[in-house]
């Protein structure tokens, strides 16, 4: 297992390498840079056109700014090789207003809840296939399917404006807690609070997910409970629930352990258009600022910690995978 392990760790680095060097050009595709916007800041300052336009080109280039993008990409992949050095201000791309702490939270307490209902309910569909139950349960992974993240965002904020504005006595929930609390000590009131103001990201982000578990587990399901070896253990007259959970559920829960690594990328996807709607601090409100402000090294960072999240749950998802299923060798 170690073994294995350390192989597929190996076989991250380059994929690594390629989706930096796609996403580093990319960025340079973006008219401008920071220091463009400084060079904006200096005029409106008072200094001249001229001297503006000296002073960021100064500063351009004491950051190699001012060489082609690709020159740019062998300077930082050097830099990571001799020194260690990203060039990257992880100090800034990471502090805690900018929200990775807060993305992490909510996007893996709402991949938890998405599991948590989508297994049992796709377990169910799938036994009970055809049914009235299938129907209903399917319908509701269709409805989670339907709308994106920012569409439930706005409807939940025009309900919470029509409370507002109708003297309804509306949850009041927005934000990350309560404003009375903000900057106040952690204390269990300050808890409960955080946990109602994140039901409605819960339900929203958690929504794909739980649709996405529902209907791969109905699919295996089915499936598993027509293959020829269930109506082997059937015939031998082993219970109905030992059927199900102990020999179909076995071999259909295999698919959900392979898109568990997409999950989590796809859910901090899901809160970039969210978390403004919802007044959230998340990861993604950080990687729009950066592209608002032109802030593409930061942008860089942010996507480069986007792409390791993506890389390690596709990792755990086939570690999980060769521990669970003995028919797949580590080799």
């Amino acid at each position: 297992m170690i073994l294995y392990v350390a192989k597929r760790i190996l076989g991250i680095l380059p994929v690594l390498l390629g989706i930096s060097f796609v996403a580093f050009a990319i960025i340079a595709l973006f008219p401008g840079d920071f220091y463009t916007l400084t060079e904006v800041g200096y005029v409106m300052s008072g200094m001249s056109r001229g001297d503006a336009v000296a002073a960021a080109r100064a500063l351009r280039a004491a950051a190699g700014m001012d060489k082609p993008w690709i020159v740019q990409y062998w300077l930082w992949f050097t830099g990571i090789v001799t020194k260690g050095d990203f060039g990257i201000n992880w100090s800034y791309v990471l502090r805690p207003e900018n929200g990775l702490a807060w993305t992490l939270i909510i996007a893996g307490s709402s991949m938890l809840w998405g599991w948590l209902l989508g297994l049992p309910a796709g377990i169910l569909a799938g036994t009970k296939k055809n049914t009235w139950i299938d129907r209903v349960l399917t319908g509701t992974a269709y409805i989670g399917f339907s709308f994106p993240s920012y569409v439930w965002g706005t409807l939940f904020f025009v309900f919470m404006f029509t409370c507002v504005n109708t003297h309804i006595r509306g949850p009041g929930i927005w934000g990350l807690v309560g404003y009375e609390l903000v900057g106040k000590p952690l204390s269990w009131y300050k808890v409960g609070s955080h946990i109602l103001h994140l039901i409605p990201a819960w339900i929203i982000v958690s929504a794909p997910i739980y649709a996405t578990v529902l209907r791969h587990m109905r699919s295996s399901m089915a499936e598993a409970m027509s293959a020829p070896y269930i109506t082997v253990v059937r015939a031998k007259g082993l219970g109905e629930r030992a059927i199900v959970y102990k020999h179909a559920l076995r071999n259909a829960i295999n698919p959900l352990i392979s898109i568990f690594g997409i999950t989590l990328p796809r859910m901090i996807t899901s809160m970039i258009l969210l978390a403004p709607i919802l007044g959230m601090p998340t990861y993604g409100q950080f990687l729009l600022d950066c592209v608002l402000w032109n802030r593409t090294r930061s942008l860089f960072g942010g996507l480069l910690i986007y792409t390791g999240l993506l890389l390690v749950g596709n990792l755990i998802a086939d570690t999980l995978l060769v521990a669970i299923d003995p028919r797949i060798r580590y080799d």
